[in-house]
């Protein structure tokens, strides 16, 4: 057979045309040809297969590893995003979480604003393991002070013993001092602590809040553009929003919503105070501490407005937008610190000048309070927060900042002239009846400085203890929650550090005694802590976190105005012991030169 092949290259296909004795026959072949890297595919298939489970896996591991805390963290969710924090000293800490956008640039001088509502929510997690930027201020309180801080400040942070409780814990929140102008709620000494926490089995929010010109300039020109149509009371404003945040979140750091306590010291009780009159706070707190806060509360926003129109002349400007393009220095330099209204406020630990009262920093705008707080609980159908309240001084308030450096060398002569001739003013009546009421005949603890302590317990009599006595007495009147009362008449062992200190070497029951002691801040001031100096910040831990967990105070310690509890070592408890001195502070009309702000 005789054959001859013809190939088509078009196809993968062969034909062949067969010639056999005259027929013709075409037939056809296919020839498959595969590819050699197929081949070598199909011998790896196993391989490739278990190298791609094998990345993926990885995969898994390293976003496990991204998303799970190294050793000593932890993370929480809150309504704007996750947390990181740190599990430290036994409890886990949380810090500088931001509760309200910014306060810069146009939103200077305006209510805050929530993150979640404005959009202003963080992506990924937060690091929550360090404080930020405290509110801006200028120490000391004048013109040429030192300038510090930021106006975006409006952080608070958490410490809290476990974030999965057998029951959820008590809340406290803490609301710092520093006359409304300065300091912040990362106060070492001065503030919570992850060891307060795991100690006390309580979690505690601490803030920082807008201080100063920033936080209460009450002008005219800024209620341009205010959806309040009022104007300062902004760091109060800043407190609210603070609290609305712990009733939204506190939950996943183990606290519980319908148990917190909100207690502060000097302008922090003055704000726990507003606080229980302010309708905005409705049902944000459910007990309260007010620890040496002021009394002078009745300023209107139109009074304060008018006497600060010193502040805006000193600025050069004459509207808002002028106001907000200043630098944080060219405002606190504006602020009358020496001059009317005050705002210094530097007199207030001494006897006071006939007629001479410092300005408001904290007024009645008609938004956070809609009339002053004695108003409010004495005028039917006003309203107020009615929850348990604590109002506390110290004996020698005025102690902190004596108005004379030389006080501590003072004899029994120097005292009784002093007194006489700074309160001759006001009449010789009552200059004797003091130096009789106050005569050096008084028991005194320590071996020196007894002049000194006098004078600083007549003072503060006069422009705190009294008044507060008073302020006790007209909750009790208006709540039908339990009032108590206390002062603090423990004397430290020694004198203030006061190079740590940064104030006067005070001797007796200072002010902030008790703040100190409760956040452990004894030990950074007096150098170290004897067994009589534990015992007093033990007594004072004690009542306070029962307080909070239980809504009112054990039954050794009776409600005011039957008792008045005395702190020291123990506690004791005594039927008004300051009742004819009180009396004739109210009856010659020193009330009105009681703390403000």
């Amino acid at each position: 057979m005789n054959e001859d092949a013809y190939q088509v290259p078009a196809r993968n296909e062969y034909r062949y045309l067969v010639q056999d004795e005259g027929e013709e026959e075409i037939q056809y072949v296919r020839r498959h040809y595969v590819s050699p890297f197929l081949v070598v595919s199909k011998r790896c298939m196993f391989l490739i297969a278990c190298g791609v489970l094998a990345l993926l896996a990885l995969a898994g591991y390293l976003a496990h590893i991204a998303q799970t805390p190294p050793p000593g963290f932890a993370e929480v969710p809150t309504d704007c995003g996750w947390l990181r924090g740190r599990w430290e000293n036994g409890a886990y800490s949380f810090k500088g979480i931001p509760y309200a956008v910014p306060p810069v640039d146009e939103r200077r001088w305006m209510p805050p604003k929530d993150p979640k509502e404005a959009g202003d929510c963080w992506h990924g997690v937060y690091d929550a393991t360090r404080v930020r930027s405290v509110c801006a201020q200028v120490q000391p309180l004048q013109k040429d002070g030192h300038v510090t801080g930021s106006e975006d400040c409006l952080h608070l942070s958490v410490f809290t013993p476990s974030l999965q409780p057998a029951e959820p814990l008590p809340v406290m929140v803490w609301l710092h001092g520093g006359y409304l102008h300065m300091l912040s709620g990362q106060e070492k000494g001065y503030s919570p602590t992850e060891e307060l926490a795991a100690q006390t089995q309580t979690v505690f929010v601490s803030l920082n809040y807008r201080l100063n010109a920033f936080g209460f300039m009450a002008l005219e020109v800024l209620r341009e553009g205010s959806p309040t149509n009022t104007s300062g009371n902004y760091g109060f404003m800043d407190q609210i929003q603070a609290l609305k945040w712990v009733q939204k979140n506190i939950h996943v750091f183990g606290g519980d919503p319908t148990k917190v306590t909100i207690f502060g010291q000097s302008s922090g009780g003055t704000s726990v105070w507003t606080l229980m009159m302010s309708k905005l706070a409705q049902g944000l707190f459910h007990r309260a501490i007010d620890m040496s806060g002021s009394y002078v509360y009745n300023a209107s926003l139109a009074s304060a407005e008018r006497d600060n129109l010193v502040f805006l002349k000193q600025t050069g400007c004459q509207d808002a937008a002028c106001l907000r393009k200043l630098s944080i220095t060219e405002v606190l330099q504006a602020i009358p610190w020496e001059e009317y209204p005050y705002w210094a406020a530097e007199d207030l630990t001494d006897i006071p000048v006939k007629d001479r009262v410092c300005g408001p920093v904290a007024v009645v705008d008609g938004h956070v309070l809609s009339v002053p707080p004695f108003e409010a609980w004495e005028k039917k159908g006003e309203f107020y927060n009615d929850v348990p309240f604590v109002v506390g001084t110290t004996e020698q308030e005025t102690d902190i900042s004596p108005p004379l450096k030389n006080i501590s060398t003072w004899t029994w002569g120097d005292y009784e002239w002093f007194v006489g001739e700074k309160l001759r003013p006001f009449g010789k009546d009552v200059a004797s009846k003091a130096l009789r009421l106050y005569n050096s005949s008084a028991p005194c603890p320590t071996t020196d400085r007894c002049p000194e302590r006098l004078y600083a317990t007549l003072v503060s009599d006069m422009r705190v203890t009294c008044p507060n006595n008073n302020l006790a007495k007209r909750a009790a009147e208006a709540l039908k929650s339990p009032v108590y009362r206390y002062l603090v008449t423990y004397i430290p062992s020694k004198a203030v550090n006061a190079s740590s200190w940064g104030f006067y070497p005070s001797r007796f029951s200072f002010h902030m005694l008790d703040s100190l002691a409760f956040f452990g801040g004894l030990e950074m001031t007096l150098g170290t802590k004897t067994p009589a100096d534990k015992a007093f910040q033990e007594v004072l831990t004690k009542y306070f976190i029962y307080f909070a967990k239980e809504g009112k105070m054990p039954a050794e310690w009776v409600e005011f105005p039957s008792r008045i509890a005395l702190l020291d070592q123990k506690l004791s408890v005594e039927q008004n012991p300051l009742a004819e001195r009180c009396r004739l502070w109210e009856e010659n009309g020193f009330y009105k030169y009681a703390w403000i702000n």
